[in-house]
């Protein structure tokens, strides 16, 4: 009977320390298949890893009595399944996978539970699957499991099974450290993931959700992902270069290669130095009070130093054509929420429409959803900085000097700016952001801004309440983060897409749209309505024409459910991680005779330096991450994962694939490892701009 008994024993350790590594396994396995629709390749990591977690946990559940054994068992496990499934319905609602920072932001995310509570009925099957372990812990515990001390032979055998427990559950993780050398070192694989610079898009499928989460945590504490250090010899001769540069641009501007299929007329009547008589002279866009070698050698902390030398040499852009041409114009900024050119119509939309298409028109244009969704996008459209996913950047920066946000730049030439948002002020701590950008009058729900509450709030009634502050100004600038196009589109609940629906369905009637399809559509009228009723009273007042428009999306629509995004494109666009970010926006006045197309390729963090340059605004083109789109600039779009597109390639980091733009031989030796790691520094770049309040070394602030 002992001996029974004792096999019985032994036999529940056996299936315990069995348990945990299977469930873990089969927890990653689970994620990736409903994450990415199938296991592939990339899963090898995630699983060797898994295995050494359960291990792990299997050794830290048998030291204990059994009561506590048991009681850490239950907690962890609890945990792990309760992350895992906040994880995938994240990912499901928002497109983008949760940061340990955005948990922080969880009791001001439940302001969308009816949007939660929709993810997790849709996804109930899956989120069962996640439950299973849990469940198989609590059976097999009450009639096989045993939590009682592991022991090797009699007492004091417990030590000795710690031990070998330990040791297992360490080899287990030197092997998966081991294979990471299996798919090479090269940027991007597993191996430069887990030991280089943290993606959390790329660490997600390569590494695994533990793994991930680990990295997270290690980058939040020390507030980057991978340390980088810049000399000044190591720059070259790039500042030399810049007066050849220059003298290259201007002998160009007489042969006009021009990035825009219509051009306005007197646009280089109005650019610097131009004369009818004369060609136009363009020069760098730079601060020349900023003197770098001078700054690098006044400092002796090892940051600013490097951020000095890497600003050194890079090479500015210059004034083209069309710099200026609304200087002294009133301007309203609006960055949209969830706006798409797919959901953009003359019918539908005719305000939108035309500032999208008779004004400044970039028709390769891409906005790129980055880790926190809207206040990420918000951050590179009024910033030009590129976000970090280890914390809010946009919340970091209101601690910082910004001198080149649009308020702070024209409040300084006599504007008075206004910033205005129709959601909590508190969410997304914007009552501190905005001041911080210049917009000395900012108002939300709860800070100034009283409209009615229809559970979403209306973008015209906002409008309404609040265009009498700034529509008597000489000179104003206005800031508008709207709201009513926020998911979740359908007439149940959301009050705008009520509203508009018979809009929407009339104008789009035979065009076999889904209810859902139509809804979004609804939705994005009511922006619309609040533009056309500022236009209007612009207009009375005699404004209009001095008044410059900038719409500009935060992200793509990704509330809209699997599909009703291709219907409403027309193609197939949400298999294609790089089209599913190819987006417009538009700059327009009434002043303007004719629209400017522009082909050039750009994205959401190029918007604030092309601004500045339409309103002539001096500023320093080295020091943001964009660049303005209509000057001589390179071309790159950098996407949240790494990847990144120019004029001649589309790069792939998650699968390190290269699509050529031009023929293969034209390409330069190295030129897509040299762009990956340029990709890594203006990445590096911004984050540590943040970290330092550069700005405020420049400046001596």
């Amino acid at each position: 009977m002992k001996t029974d008994t004792t096999q019985s024993r032994h036999s529940g350790l056996l299936w315990r320390s069995i348990f945990f590594p299977l469930a873990f396994i089969y927890m990653e396995l689970l994620f990736h298949i409903a994450i990415y629709g199938s296991a592939g390749s990339s899963i090898l990591h995630p699983l060797t890893f898994a295995l050494a977690c359960g291990l792990t946990l299997s050794a830290l559940t048998s030291f204990w009595h059994r009561y506590a054994n048991a009681a850490i068992a239950y907690l962890l496990w609890s945990i792990f399944t309760i992350y895992y499934i906040a994880q995938f319905v994240y990912y499901k609602i928002f497109r983008t996978f949760l940061s340990l920072v955005s948990i922080g932001g969880a009791q001001d995310a439940m302001n969308f539970r009816t949007v939660l509570f929709s993810a997790l009925r849709s996804n109930w099957y899956i989120i069962v699957l996640f439950l299973l372990p849990l469940i198989c812990l609590i059976i097999m515990n009450r009639f096989w499991f045993s939590f009682g001390r592991c022991r090797i032979g009699q007492k004091p055998g417990v030590l000795r099974a710690v031990l070998v427990q330990l040791g297992i559950s360490a080899a287990a993780w030197v092997l998966a450290i081991c294979i990471l050398t299996v798919h090479g070192t090269a940027a991007y694989t597993p191996y430069a993931l887990f030991h280089g610079r943290y993606v959390l898009e790329l660490s997600m499928n390569k590494l695994g959700v533990m793994v991930t989460t680990g990295r997270d945590c290690v980058t939040m504490v020390t507030q980057s992902s991978q340390s980088k250090t810049f000399e000044l010899a190591d720059i070259g001769d790039n500042q030399s270069d810049a007066q050849t540069a220059a003298s290259d641009i201007n002998a160009a501007s007489a042969d006009e290669t021009d990035f825009s299929s219509a051009s306005q007329t007197g646009g280089s009547d109005q650019a610097a130095g131009s004369t009818q008589a004369d060609e136009p002279v363009y020069v760098p866009q730079v601060d020349e009070s900023i003197d770098f070698q001078s700054l690098y050698n006044q400092t002796d902390d090892e940051e600013l130093k490097s951020l000095t030398a890497y600003f050194s040499g890079v090479q500015p852009t210059y004034t083209d054509e069309y710099t200026g041409m609304f200087e002294g114009y009133n301007v309203v900024f609006v960055t949209a929420e969830s706006l798409s050119t797919y959901g953009i119509s003359r019918e539908a939309t005719p305000t939108l429409y035309k500032i999208y298409h008779e004004g400044f028109e970039f028709t390769n244009f891409y906005n790129p959803l980055w880790y926190h969704s809207t206040i990420d996008g918000e951050y590179t459209n009024c910033l030009s900085q590129y976000p970090a996913s280890s914390k809010w950047s946009f919340e970091a920066s209101a601690d910082t000097y910004q001198p080149y946000a649009l308020g702070n730049m024209l409040n300084a030439q006599g504007y008075k700016s206004y910033g205005y948002h129709d959601f909590d002020a508190t969410y997304y701590d914007r009552t501190r952001t905005h001041p911080n950008m210049g917009y000395t009058t900012f108002k939300a729900i709860g800070a100034g801004l009283d409209i009615p509450d229809h559970v979403m709030y209306s973008d015209l009634e906002c409008m309404e309440a609040v265009y009498g502050d700034f529509i008597q100004d000489d000179k104003f600038n206005m800031y508008f983060m709207s709201f009513s196009g926020h998911l979740p589109y359908n007439y149940d609940n959301q009050y705008i897409c009520m509203i508009n629906r018979e809009g929407a369905e009339n104008v789009l009637s035979g065009k076999g749209y889904s209810d859902e399809a139509i809804a979004y559509v609804a939705a994005q009228m009511e922006l619309d309505k609040a533009l056309e009723f500022l236009m209007d009273k612009l207009e009375e007042t005699g404004k209009l024409d001095n008044t410059l428009f900038i719409v500009a999306p935060d992200h793509y629509p990704y509330g809209l459910s699997d599909g009703t995004y291709n219907e409403l494109a027309g193609k197939d666009i949400e298999n294609d991680d790089f089209e599913l970010h190819h987006n417009q926006f538009g700059i327009w006045s009434s002043s303007m005779e004719k629209p400017v197309v522009v082909d050039k390729l750009c994205s959401s963090v190029d918007i604030l330096p092309t601004v500045l340059n339409l309103l002539g605004a001096n500023f320093d083109s080295r020091l943001l991450a964009g660049c303005n789109i209509l000057s001589d600039s390179d071309e790159l779009v950098i996407f949240a994962d790494q990847s990144f597109m120019t004029d001649k390639v589309r790069y792939d980091a998650s699968t390190g694939e290269t699509s050529y733009f031009v023929p293969e031989s034209q390409i330069p030796d190295g030129y897509v490892d040299q762009m990956i790691e340029e990709v890594e520094n203006r990445l590096y770049i911004s984050d540590e701009m943040i970290n330092t309040d550069y700005f405020s070394f420049v400046y001596s602030r």
